[in-house]
């Protein structure tokens, strides 16, 4: 049978000092004093580590109220801390069990990021080192730089201690045993033994009423969770839906696959076409390799026949240079003739 025997609050609405409440002994054991003496507090401390996620469901106007906001006297603390120390064997070995799964877990993924907001303690945040949550009491903001090894606390047999850490910049955590452990863990170890943030075991006032005049499907599922069917309706429905997430996974494969065969026919084509242009460049090139080859012949050949015909004209030009030179000297000496006789002629 799972017995609450302690729980610790430090930082949690009115309980700015470190605040140990045990319910060691057999039988009832109840909370009395005036209004507002802070017993709401504590019902309220044991459904907000439970996982309640609705600030209106702990009689707060936001997440971070529930965090020491001061007095004249006191300065606001930086964190609210509370942690149940549960008694059960059975219990003990169920969060033995969690905390395995989730070590293999992490160890097949890669390291959790760190948390951002309240909203975000799905992943479980990031875990802070050893001395930070003194850093937190005095106001100072945790710096969640990286996963430090945090000492897991000396437990009892029999015992596990679920806690949960919220800081005023929005990060939170979740401990199972002093391991940071995820919202969805606490939830399934939960399950099925009428502990929640809805469920019987914790009933406000005006909620007898509320089940009283509940409707039939609202009152079964009281029931079912009290018969601890709960749990594996839950867990039945989560396998749904992972199998209709894999159908449609699955179905968007198909799609994949048939765009990506109508791609590779159309690449098939593009292929075949490339080779074609391929072959036929090679060939393109090849005669005009020929062609050129021809035309550099004849080019040859022409340049020989011009470099001959160059080199007769050359000789003939120097044949007739010299019998220009040879009229030339000829036609001097006649006209120095012609000279002579008309300078006779006058003379006569």
């Amino acid at each position: 049978m799972l017995k609450l025997r302690k729980i610790e609050m430090v930082g949690f609405k009115s309980f700015c000092e470190r605040t140990v409440t045990s319910f060691g002994h057999e039988g009832v054991t109840g909370i009395v004093g005036p209004n507002g003496c802070g017993k709401s507090n504590i019902v309220d401390a044991i459904s907000w580590v439970l996982g309640e996620q609705s600030h209106k469901m702990l009689r707060a106007e936001r997440m971070a109220d529930c965090i020491f906001n001061g007095t004249a006297k006191r300065p606001p603390m930086g964190l609210a801390e509370v942690q149940l120390t549960l008694v059960d064997p059975e219990f003990a070995e169920a969060a033995a069990r969690v905390l395995q799964a989730q070590e293999e877990e992490d160890a097949r993924n890669d390291p959790p990021q760190e948390s951002g907001a309240e909203g975000a303690d799905l992943t479980g945040g990031a875990e802070n080192a050893p001395g930070e949550s003194l850093q937190a009491a005095e106001g100072i903001e945790p710096a969640h730089k990286k996963r430090v090894a945090r000492p897991v606390p000396v437990m009892k047999p029999g015992e596990v201690v679920v806690g949960r850490r919220l800081y005023r910049s929005g990060q939170s955590e979740y401990l199972l045993n002093g391991r940071v452990a995820r919202l969805r863990d606490i939830q399934e170890l939960f399950m099925g033994t009428g502990l929640g943030p809805e469920s019987y075991a914790i009933i406000e006032q005006g909620r007898i009423g509320q089940i009283l005049a509940a409707k039939p499907l609202e009152r079964r599922a009281i029931i079912e969770e009290a018969a601890g069917v709960t749990k594996y309706k839950t867990k039945k429905r989560l396998a749904e839906t992972k199998l209709e997430a894999a159908k449609l996974n699955l179905a968007r494969v198909n799609d994949i696959y048939v765009e990506v065969e109508k791609q590779l026919a159309s690449l098939k084509r593009q292929a075949a076409k490339a080779r074609r242009f391929t072959e036929l460049r090679e060939q393109m090139r090849t005669r005009q390799r020929v062609v050129l080859a021809s035309r550099a012949r004849a080019l040859d050949a022409e340049a020989s026949r011009l470099d001959r015909r160059f080199t007769e004209i050359c000789s003939a030009e120097h044949e007739q240079a010299v019998q220009l030179a040879a009229l030339e000297s000829e036609h001097a000496q006649r006209a120095q003739l012609t000279s002579d006789l008309e300078a006779e002629l006058r003379l006569i």
